[in-house]
């Protein structure tokens, strides 16, 4: 399986950074470490030792990737929806 993504030099340079942030979440920092491994072209085995990962974690992100380049790589549900306004609730209760 072709797991190099040929990234761009600015695409690297983004990820590079990334990797090396103290403020951006750990998930974050997690797939940018794992984009940064594959075109390094670090087997799948030593990512989930390093990191740790399952292959299933390193593919859906490698196919987001490729998708969608560095877009792909934020999650796409941040948490529950936002609760409703409880006085509002109250009010017609």
């Amino acid at each position: 399986m072709e797991s190099i993504l040929a990234l761009t030099k600015e695409e690297r340079r983004v990820l590079e950074s990334l990797t090396r942030s103290r403020v951006s979440p750990a998930a974050d920092v997690k797939r940018a470490r794992l984009m940064v491994m594959l075109d390094d072209g670090v087997s799948w085995q030593t990512i989930s030792e390093q990191l740790p990962c399952s292959p299933d974690y390193i593919n859906r992100w490698r196919r987001r990737f490729r998708a969608e380049r560095l877009g792909g790589l934020y999650a796409r549900h941040r948490g529950r929806a936002p609760a409703k306004d409880e006085a509002k609730v109250e009010a017609r209760i």
